[in-house]
């Protein structure tokens, strides 16, 4: 006698439409959080791991004008997506895949060791912004934009201008990694954690940064306390040298390895958090100064300890400087100025 099989209902035509019921439209939350990178070199792709990692996004887009790339990054991180949150990750050139993100952290821009503010460099990645920003910003116009592209306080100020976003929602990068570098140097030196050290750089990044050899501290303990004459050309004991070796280190690492990106992509990752978890952290991050009060008059964003959070920049932290970092924060606001100044005529 032949079996007789049942015949499955006719909704249930295939695997996914018999394991899975679904639930009724207005039950199911719409809620997720989408984080945008544009950019898809390693700087990028560091970025992309460190939100994948602190598990931020429930959907992450990378955009680049090489889709190839885009795309095989996110299919190659996608393996692992059992392991991060399940995120939907996808790779594009497409700027309409940032509708309604959160985020948006620009990468993009040459990584050369020129000088950062040389007219030439400026010019070619003015030229990458005039596309990127325009785009990010229609698709994305509540979006917070966090900027990590060279020179960062300049690019930053372009990001602003030519997204028309408030000022709290452009962020940049800014000195947040010479921070972290500075207190891991810090660290070294006294044979401790790092995350025992308080030290911060402030200004512009890179030679004209201003290290706040008043405000570093172990355990709260200053260290000024200790050597009054710390950070000086008159201490003994020569710690300005691990300025220098601030300064020095992306040089280094992309003379050994030709550019430097994971340190960077943490530092974003954290600065991400922050604002998708409304978490109110401090970072020296890069921010708009509206007629910069140390002894220039001039609008720029520069790099000073700020709180940051669901709206971006919520507020900066005022802090008590020596005259001496008074008198190196003006010349270091002036650079960027300087430099600004170039680019002016081709923003406004």
């Amino acid at each position: 006698m032949t079996e007789t099989r049942k015949k499955s209902p006719e909704v249930a035509s295939n695997t996914v439409t018999v394991l899975l019921a679904k639930q009724a439209e207005h039950l199911v939350d719409g809620h997720r959080i989408k984080v945008v990178v544009v950019g898809s070199a390693p700087k990028g792709i560091a970025v992309a791991i460190a939100i994948l990692f602190k598990r931020l996004a429930s959907e992450l887009v990378l955009i680049d004008m090489n889709e190839d790339l885009a795309k095989a990054e996110a299919e190659d991180i996608s393996h692992a997506a059992a392991y991060l949150g399940n995120p939907r990750i996808v790779g594009t050139k497409d700027y309409a895949c940032a509708r309604d993100a959160m985020v948006c952290v620009i990468t993009v821009g040459s990584q050369s060791r020129e000088d950062l503010r040389s007219a030439d460099y400026l010019e070619h990645n003015l030229k990458i912004f005039k596309d990127v920003i325009p785009n990010v910003s229609k698709y994305a116009p509540n979006s917070i934009l966090l900027i990590l592209s060279k020179p960062v306080d300049i690019l930053s100020y372009v990001a602003m201008k030519l997204s028309g976003f408030p000022p709290n929602r452009v962020i940049g990068l800014g000195t947040f990694l010479d921070s972290c570098r500075f207190q891991y140097f810090i660290a070294q030196k006294l044979g401790l954690s790092a995350n025992a050290v308080q030290a911060l750089i402030i200004g512009e990044s890179g030679p004209a940064s201003v290290p706040v050899w008043s405000a570093v501290a172990v355990m709260g303990m200053p260290l000024k306390d200790i050597n009054k004459e710390i950070g000086t050309r008159t201490d003994p004991e020569s710690w300005n040298d691990l300025h220098a070796k601030v300064i020095n280190t992306d040089n280094e690492l992309i003379l050994k390895k030709g550019y430097h990106n994971w340190a960077v992509g943490i530092c974003a990752g954290e600065i991400v958090d922050a604002i998708v978890r409304n978490t109110c952290a401090c970072f020296t991050v890069s921010t708009f100064m509206k007629g910069c009060q140390h002894g220039l008059e001039k609008d720029i964003f520069t790099s000073l300890p700020c709180m940051v959070g669901r709206n971006g920049v919520q507020s900066f932290i005022r802090l008590l400087y020596t005259s001496k970092e008074q008198e190196l924060m003006s010349i270091s606001f002036r650079r960027i100025y300087e430099a600004q100044k170039l680019i002016l005529d081709k923003i406004e």
